[in-house]
């Protein structure tokens, strides 16, 4: 069963120009920050659509506090938790009104100027779909790194044959860009804004049978639709912590990033290059061996014989070849001390 909380001020009959959707799951540390991060934005004309997946914590407080404070701000609540977030975000789709959708994690935050750079992006290149760069703060440490994390990887510089400069930080992807985004996922969920009018192109919207991986899979999607824009520029922080979903379960993470990768890469490969494939199966074959090395280690021998020849099939290298015949032994005899470590 889902509600939604009546708001203690019946919100404009006018829609907004962007609908803000952060779904939210046990966050309420975070959630408030996040929520505040949008009512500050500079682009007032918004509504923020709280979806709260089953929470158990004080994450529906927490939102319908700032629900009593600005009409501006949605509460959805869900009775029960669905276990992934592709769940709420379309829940929150379906209720939205605004001409764009703009993503935010419940325990991110966005720079005031995200929505504006964003609109201000897609008006300027004809694009119906901007992502930004993000900068990661971590938890438990309270550091925050040295630059936004595109920035570190030299972005726009790798991408360079996917890149259109239009001015000093916007950018124009080139319809070719997925195959880019094949070897290194640029666009980060809460970086994302899109016209609302895509979702009436595209289904499903984000697949609820992807637990992870499925926000990418709809970038794939979506690509097909309308070519993106870039800016070049740090317009969300992006807190990590030994909580989220990733962290929680990274050999998942990676397997189903690995079935989104292939899938595209079936589909996507009649109008690439023989280079470009190429480059995607020997990223795939490596992230492969990487799971199948973890499996391995945690005595999931089989699976480990699956996967390095998964690997061994993307990208044939000895590595590959050498982890498939090592796996039919037991870590924990090859590796003194080993037995029980995972």
């Amino acid at each position: 069963m889902t509600t939604e909380s009546p708001a203690p001020n019946a919100p404009s009959s006018t829609p907004p120009l962007v609908s803000v959707i952060i779904p939210a799951y046990n966050s309420g540390p975070y959630l408030g920050d996040a929520i505040d991060s949008m009512r500050a934005q500079t682009v007032r004309e918004i509504e923020i659509i709280v979806v709260d997946d089953g929470s158990t914590d004080d994450s529906v407080a927490v939102a319908r506090d700032r629900a009593a404070r600005d009409p501006r701000v949605r509460v959805i609540v869900r009775a029960q938790p669905s276990g992934r977030p592709s769940i709420p975000r379309n829940e929150a789709m379906r209720a939205a009104r605004g001409r764009y959708i703009a993503l935010l994690d419940a325990d991110d935050v966005s720079v005031e100027t995200r929505l504006e750079s964003a609109v201000n992006a897609m008006t300027l290149t004809g694009a119906r779909f901007a992502f930004t760069d993000m900068q990661r703060r971590y938890e438990e440490s309270g550091e925050l790194a040295p630059q936004g994390q595109l920035a570190a990887a030299s972005f726009v510089t790798a991408a360079a044959a996917y890149l259109k400069k239009v001015d000093e930080v916007n950018y124009l992807c080139a319809p070719q860009f997925p195959a880019y985004l094949l070897l290194y996922i640029a666009v980060n969920t809460s970086t994302v804004t899109f016209e609302r009018s895509l979702l009436a192109e595209e289904t499903p919207w984000f697949d609820e049978s992807i637990v992870r991986f499925e926000d990418v899979d709809l970038w794939f999607r979506l690509a097909e639709r309308t070519q993106f824009a870039y800016v070049d520029e740090v317009q969300t922080l992006v807190r990590k912590h030994l909580q989220s979903i990733t962290a929680t379960d990274p050999v998942s993470t990676r397997i189903d990033g690995i079935v989104v990768r292939r899938k595209h890469l079936a589909r996507l490969r009649p109008r690439m290059s023989r280079t470009e494939i190429l480059a995607a199966e020997r990223n795939i074959g490596e992230l492969q061996f990487h799971v199948a090395y973890a499996q391995w280690c945690a005595g999931q021998d089989a699976s480990a014989r699956r996967s390095f020849l998964d690997s061994w099939r993307s990208r044939p290298t000895l590595a590959a070849l050498l982890g498939y015949l090592k796996a039919f032994v037991p870590r924990s005899r090859l590796v003194p001390g080993s037995a029980g470590k995972s």
